[in-house]
């Protein structure tokens, strides 16, 4: 397999920066490692903080077992249909997509030069 494809795949399907770290890119793998784990916590955490509001209001009793109930509070909580996170989602899906094409780029010009050594 060549290395273009193999350090595109990893970024792709691991985690993005994962090929840079194959290419010996230290700086820019942590950049991407960095800064999608940030965002990918930050999200998480957002969500969870939100949710558990509605399940403390479940507990309480403040809120019917009814789904439609539930759903209607995790909307008007911000854990579902939040422009927010929606935005957050997409910059994930930018920093994954960039570090996959941004480690299939570095591999293919190295691939280049090599070959227009020899």
């Amino acid at each position: 397999m060549k290395k273009s494809t193999k350090v595109t795949l990893l970024s792709l399907l691991v985690f993005p920066g994962v090929g840079h770290l194959v290419l010996k890119k230290y700086a820019i793998a942590a950049g991407f490692i960095i800064s999608f784990t940030y965002l990918l916590l930050g999200l998480i955490k957002d969500i969870h903080n939100k949710t558990q509001q509605v399940i403390e209001s479940i507990i309480q009793g403040e809120i019917p077992m009814e789904i439609s109930v539930i759903r209607e509070a995790l909307v008007n909580n911000g854990a579902l249909e939040n422009p927010n996170l929606t935005i957050i989602g997409y910059l994930l899906l930018l920093i994954w997509g960039i570090a996959a094409f941004d480690a299939y780029r570095i591999a293919n010009k190295n691939e280049q030069d090599s070959a227009n050594q020899q």
